[in-house]
This record gives structure tokens, sequence and C-alpha cells, in this order.
């Protein structure tokens, strides 16, 4: 386990960097945000980030960081409980995307520190980025073989919506090049359809014999091109196979693979968020002063379904507990 001052705020308050490490890979953790700054597995750094902290003040793109209250997007940065309206952050043009200034921009204290795990918690207060509730909240990644295991937690002190992810990029090839020629398969029969403002309709159409259907291996690059920029859909899932990790059993979601490496993302989530970097390009360079680029990266967001909160999913209730668990798990192609 290794340990640095990876910089300070503004305000003067000290970020840590974190490494833990196995025999098969090295896992870096920043105290802001709980962010996911390197992902070195087989030789190959497989998450983006940046080299400095001015750099995370500045993106846009959420990457590596902790996500919450609520993950995706909220519409017209509101909702209603309880016959009370909560007004929230409208960063996403009328909507609220990813809790506002969310928990990827906080600092969280190292509760618990071995060889292969950290644990992180932090505490969000009654009315943080306009949502109710002290709501506490701890994360702990640890490294299984060449498998991240993400576990959350979180206990609210009065009733208050929550969904936690992982907002990491990944290309399996290394950051530099695009990722339209990795080969990802995502179990899902349907996805949500979203209208001009990317929040959900209320259809959920079949993605067989369209561009969605990715239950076999497709390139993704394969099908986008012309209107369509690229993916940015949630999947609900329908998995068709189980694996047990540190006690629990979780779902295959998806799988991507380039000619070294296979990712597969194990959760108990129902959705899945397939985005693919259609925005990057004009974010800070990443790690060694590498350009992003359009398509340059992948994300695989394990979530409820994008502004569940507005049809009373996701809320939980003085004491009540929230969990979550998702894999994702590394391996060479054969």
């Amino acid at each position: 386990m290794d340990k640095y001052l990876f910089g300070k705020l503004p305000a003067g308050e000290e970020v840590f960097a974190y490494t833990i490490k196995n025999e098969s890979c090295e896992l870096e953790i920043l105290t802001r945000g709980a962010i996911v700054r390197r992902f070195v597995t087989f030789g190959t750094d497989i998450v983006g980030g940046f080299d400095k902290l001015d750099d995370y003040l500045v993106d846009t793109s959420h990457q590596g960081g902790l996500i919450g209250r609520i993950a995706n997007r909220v519409a017209d940065a509101s909702f209603k409980m309880d016959g009370k309206t909560y007004n929230l952050p409208k960063n996403d043009g009328e909507n609220c995307l990813h809790g506002g200034d969310g928990f990827d921009r906080r600092i969280f204290d190292v509760k618990e520190l071995t060889d292969s795990s950290i644990t992180l918690t932090y505490l969000s207060r009654d009315g943080e980025e306009g949502f109710p509730a002290n709501l506490f909240v701890e994360v702990t990644y640890t490294l299984v073989g060449a498998a991240l295991v993400i576990d959350y937690t979180a206990i609210p002190d009065a009733k208050t919506p929550i969904s936690l992810t992982n907002h990491s990029y990944f290309n399996l090839d290394g950051f530099g090049g695009k990722i339209t020629n990795h080969i990802a398969v995502i179990y899902a029969d349907s996805y949500t359809e979203v209208d001009g403002n990317l929040i959900p309709n209320g259809n959920h159409p079949s993605v067989f014999g369209t561009p969605f259907d990715f239950n076999t291996p497709h390139r993704i690059g394969e099908r986008i091109g012309g209107d369509f920029l690229g993916y940015d859909h949630n999947y609900i899932l329908n998995p068709k196979k189980k694996e047990r990790f540190i006690g629990k059993e979780l779902s295959l979601a998806a799988t991507v693979t380039n000619e070294k490496l296979t990712l597969s993302v194990y959760t108990d989530q129902p959705c899945i968020q397939f985005y693919i970097g259609n925005f990057l390009g004009c974010d800070p360079d990443f790690k060694g002063g590498i350009k992003p680029v359009q398509h340059g990266a992948f994300c695989l967001e394990t979530q409820t379904e994008p502004n569940s909160v507005n049809h009373g999913i996701g809320i939980y209730n003085k004491g009540e507990v929230y969990r979550h668990t998702t894999v994702y798990k590394v391996e060479q192609n054969k």
C-alpha cells in the first residue's frame, strides 16, 4: 500500500492518493470523489484520469468518480416526495445530472485500508444539492485477482432517494486511440427510449434488429455514424450468467474485448448505462499528456433507470440501508 499527497484544493483541503495492489493488478484511489485514477491490469492502465488535481477541478466528464446522490438524469432538476417538491441544480440543460455538484467532487475519509482493499466514507448533509436527509455513504474497493469489486453502502437519517454508481472511462488498449474496434456484449433485451433532453419517455423498445442489440458480439463502432453519434443509453438487463465474488452472487451484465483483454461487468443492479465518450475531446489531457478523443473510452455504469426518482423508485426511509455491488473483472484472452 502506498499513499502520497496528490494536491490541495483552493480552500487548502488535502487530497491523497492511495495505491493497493496484488499479483494481477494495481489500483489508485483519490480521496476526492473516491475517484478511480489508475487501474493497471496485465501491464495496461485501462481507466482514464488526470495527472493533476487542478484537472479534476475543471473536468466535466466525471472521470472515475463515485456518483451520487442520484446517478444519471433527473427531469426538470426536481422530484416530488410526500407532496413536497425538491429542487436540484440544473447542470444538464433543464435537468440535473449525476447529483449536481455531486459525490465525485467531495472529500472522503479513509476508514480502513489493507493491502488489497480500501474503504472510504462521506457524510452528505441534509440539503446538499437540494437533497433531503443526512446520508452516510461508504464505498469499499477490493482487488480479487484481476477483478475490482466495488461495494456501496448508504444509510439516511430521513427519507431520501439514493442511486450510486462509478463513472470510470475504460480503454482496454490504454488511452490515446478510439474504442470503436472493441467488441461488446450487453445482456439486455430492451433499452430506455429518451426524448430530446435525454429523459426517459416511458417506452422500452426491444433491442433486437436495431443498432442497440449487443446480445451477440459487435464492434462498438460498427453501427454508429451519420445522425447516430454513438451510444449513451440505459440498457435494461436480462442476464444469462452469474458468478460469486466475496460471497455475493452477481449477474454478468456486459463484456468488452480487445485483442489482449476482456473486461466483464457483474452487478446486482437492474440497468447499465453504456456511454462511448461521444463528447470527449475538450476535457483536460489524460495522464501522460494524452489528448482526449471522441469515442476514446467507454463507460458501463450500473444503476437504476434514469429519472426513476420521479416514479417513486429508489426512495429509502430513515435507517433503511442501500446496498450495491459491481465488479469489473479483467482477463487475458487466450
